[in-house]
């Protein structure tokens, strides 16, 4: 059979194209040995190959400077010189090449030829001013940062639509020149707001928590002085964020107000969003003045809901015992004006928690949950509502009730995270009452889970029972750190303090000791007893360093004497122990942000 071809193409052409690829390839191939070879330190190899790359396609900048650099770490000064210059006469006067050359002038001391050089290019520019990127990036190359600056301005004079602000900018930041690098970044701002989500990466390698480092000084001033000569509101919503980044949720809120004010559309989503901010950050004051802001201000049911709900939860963190009867007052007056429906759902839930956990009526919150059961709910609020009702049984140490109740929320959603947190809860139930085997079993699951949070939890409970049963057949003390575990969960810390000390003192599993520690540590630290739970966890990172703890001790020990005793240099310690002994460890990235930012560090 004959092959036919189609249309023009013809055998000749389709061997001529084939033999171009194998050519560009073949160059491709020698380039990079070329590299590899310079890489090594193997300039001979290396320059061989270049200047037959050179030779053969004379025009090709990369191999021009390949092979020029190769020369230069041969000492073979004056053949690099006269290859740059043949270049400039032969092919053309690029103004790159003419700062490659100026640079082999300045490396030999003689400043003044290499000036020549670079002023040459520069003058390029002016006449040119295309050429500003591949002459800035030139100059950029080799730390000629002043110079860099003089062409992207140069550039810009001549031609003011230039687009090199970004580059100036970012010269401007090397050189540490904040209030210019930012008045550059804010002409591109001004034109596009929308930039400031792709720039926002620029800015925090420069801006930190500290409001009195100079780059967050020259921003806030930028803003400022900007704001006042030509008010806009994306000088607002700069400033909020700076204000933020610097935890200074009260400044932002009043510049959040502003931008309120003066914006057609009153959406009231950026209060609450920085009021959980404020609130994650334990700025409760800060969050509990913007959320009042916006229930007074919410012009809609979605935003009253929203913002109020969140200002309860607020003041739930904010309250004493004796408040309890008026926030409860406060739902049930709230609930009345809105209805009981499963638009206000979450709302109720609310309620229904606050009474069984803050004031510790379990019963009283059942009949809650019976009351919002009687509501014709979405099925995701059928299976949140059960799970409650079931961590109540649990609380109230009826755990067939509580398992049967985990096990329908299983069924009713399945393969959802609800259902791999009832899955996990029926595990740690199980654990609670002693049934190890059992909660293996649904642990085995779970170790696999998609939802990170779950999974890490799975294997942790999963490996204390393992490593428990094995030393000690009878498992007499994982049952008692169950039991511990049990009454913290019902809210009873003291009794389970008690059982921790006693296994401490008398236990007959080595591996339970660094868990009973941490657990010792932690309920101190909820009672914020520093002082007490420090020595607890300072115990795991000395006598069970290599024990899977290890990493969660470190980590606790680093946030304490940087956040709360303000010792960085005792806290940067623990964090760099965490990071050189526990590198797969789920904190391992935030230890190391933190390190970097105590030894300071940009952090990008």
């Amino acid at each position: 059979m004959r092959l036919e071809l189609p249309g023009s193409l013809t055998a000749k052409s389709i061997l001529t194209f084939l033999s171009l690829l194998f050519f560009t390839f073949g160059y491709s191939q020698s380039a990079e040995l070329a590299e590899n070879y310079f890489d090594q330190g193997e300039y001979e190899k290396a320059e061989a190959i270049y200047a037959k790359l050179h030779k053969n396609n004379p025009g090709h900048q990369n191999w021009l400077l390949g092979y020029v650099e190769t020369l230069q770490a041969l000492d073979k000064v004056e053949e690099a010189e006269s290859t740059l210059k043949n270049y400039l006469i032969k092919i053309g006067e690029y103004p790159n090449i003419q700062i490659e050359l100026g640079y082999l002038y300045q490396k030999q001391q003689d400043s003044l030829k290499a000036n020549q050089y670079y002023q040459k290019a520069i003058s390029q520019v002016e006449a040119r001013p295309g050429f500003a990127y591949s002459v800035g990036n030139a100059f950029q190359k080799y730390g000629l940062l002043d110079l860099a600056v003089e062409t992207y301005e140069t550039a810009q004079r001549i031609e003011p639509r230039s687009n090199n602000t970004i580059e100036l900018a970012r010269i401007y930041g090397e050189q540490s020149q904040f209030k210019s690098m930012f008045e550059n970044y804010m002409d591109l701002i001004v034109e596009n707001p929308s930039y400031f989500q792709i720039l926002n990466r620029n800015f925090s390698q420069y801006i930190t928590e500290d409001s009195g480092n100079e780059a967050n000084q020259a921003l806030r001033q930028v803003l400022l002085q900007r704001n006042q000569k030509e008010p806009n509101v994306i000088y607002n919503q700069m400033l909020s964020w700076l204000f933020v980044q610097q935890k200074d949720y009260s400044k932002a809120f009043v510049q959040e107000k502003a931008l309120y004010q003066r914006s057609q559309f009153k959406s009231l989503d950026r209060f609450i969003d920085l009021a959980l901010i404020s609130k994650d950050n334990d700025d409760l004051t800060s969050a509990r003045k913007m959320l009042e802001f916006a229930v007074e201000n919410a012009a809609s049911q979605r935003d009253l809901l929203s913002a109020e709900r969140q200002l309860l939860l607020v003041k739930r963190l904010l309250a004493s015992p004796e408040d309890y009867a008026k926030i409860e007052t406060t739902y049930k007056n709230f609930l009345a004006k809105i209805g009981r429906n499963k638009d206000s759902f979450l709302v109720q839930k609310d309620l229904a928690e606050f009474i069984a956990y803050q004031k510790n009526d379990v019963e009283k919150a059942l009949d809650q949950i019976e009351l919002i059961n009687s509501q014709n709910l979405y099925q995701q609020q059928v299976g949140e509502l059960k799970l409650l009702e079931a961590d109540l049984n649990v609380q109230q140490s009826k755990f067939n009730q509580a398992l049967l109740l985990y096990t329908q929320v299983e069924k009713l959603i399945p393969n959802s995270d609800i259902a791999r947190e009832a899955k996990f809860k029926v595990a740690k139930t199980s654990y609670y009452t002693g049934d190890f085997d059992w909660a293996l079993t649904q642990l085995k699951v779970l170790k696999t889970s998609a939802s990170q949070l779950t999974s890490n939890d799975a294997l942790e409970l999963s490996l204390l029972i393992k490593d428990n049963s094995q030393e000690d057949s009878t498992r007499t003390d994982l049952k008692l750190v169950a039991r511990a575990d049990l009454l913290q969960f019902q809210n009873q810390p003291d009794k389970a303090q008690n059982i921790l000390e006693n296994v401490l003192a008398d236990y007959k599993s080595p591996s339970i000791v660094d868990e009973v520690l941490l657990r010792i540590a932690n309920l101190h630290l909820e009672n914020n007893r520093i002082e007490k739970a420090i020595p607890f966890l300072q115990r795991i990172v000395d006598e069970h360093g290599d024990k899977i703890l290890a990493d969660n001790a470190n980590f606790i020990l680093g946030k304490l004497f940087s956040d709360r005793l303000n010792e960085p240099e005792k806290a940067k310690k623990y964090f760099e122990t965490l990071i050189f002994n526990h590198p797969d460890s789920i904190y391992f990235v935030e230890a190391r942000q933190r390190f970097r930012k105590l030894r300071g560090d940009q952090i990008q």
